[in-house]
């Protein structure tokens, strides 16, 4: 087994545990309040083995040294790029990008950071217009909105606007 097929096994191995233990954790919950976290972990951790499944496969599979190009770089067999090379350097940004949605989920609450999340992501990575922008925006927050009325949920506030704090 390469190195790499290992690093990605053993990711989705730690995720299924994390995913596990969540299910066990939500189990003590009344059945309201564990419904969604029970939902949630079983649906990630099929996918997980799915994905598990597909990457042993990838692997399995034959692979010319030459045709193997990420974006139009070569970068020989798949099992041999490095996680701190360019693999990092395109995902960097989107994790940045998350970051700094949790910031302002910290600081200013769930919903206006989603708000501002998405219209910024969308003009600015996506290269989306106006229009379809805003259209994004809003079946967001109406989703957001009508999930609180539906299920009776509050949302963060964040740490500016918490009452109690």
């Amino acid at each position: 087994m390469i190195q790499r097929l290992r690093e990605e096994l053993l990711f989705i191995v730690v995720l299924i545990g994390l995913m596990g233990m969540a299910l066990f954790m939500a189990a003590g919950y009344p059945f309201n309040a564990r419904l969604m976290p029970q939902v949630v972990s079983s649906a990630v951790m099929f996918l997980l083995i799915v994905e598990g499944v597909l990457t042993i496969r990838r692997f399995r599979a034959p692979h010319s040294v030459d045709d193997t190009k990420v974006n139009g770089e070569h970068v020989g067999n798949a099992g041999i790029e490095p996680i701190w090379g360019a693999k990092f350097r395109r995902t960097a940004p989107y994790l940045a990008w998350l970051a700094a949605l949790y910031l302002g989920i910290y600081l200013i609450g769930l919903i206006a950071s989603a708000a501002i999340f998405t219209v910024a992501f969308c003009r600015l990575v996506g290269k989306m217009r106006w229009f379809a922008t805003l259209i994004g925006t809003v079946l967001l927050m109406a989703a957001l909105f009508g999930l609180a009325e539906a299920f009776n949920m509050h949302w963060p506030v964040g740490y500016f606007f918490d009452p109690f704090r």
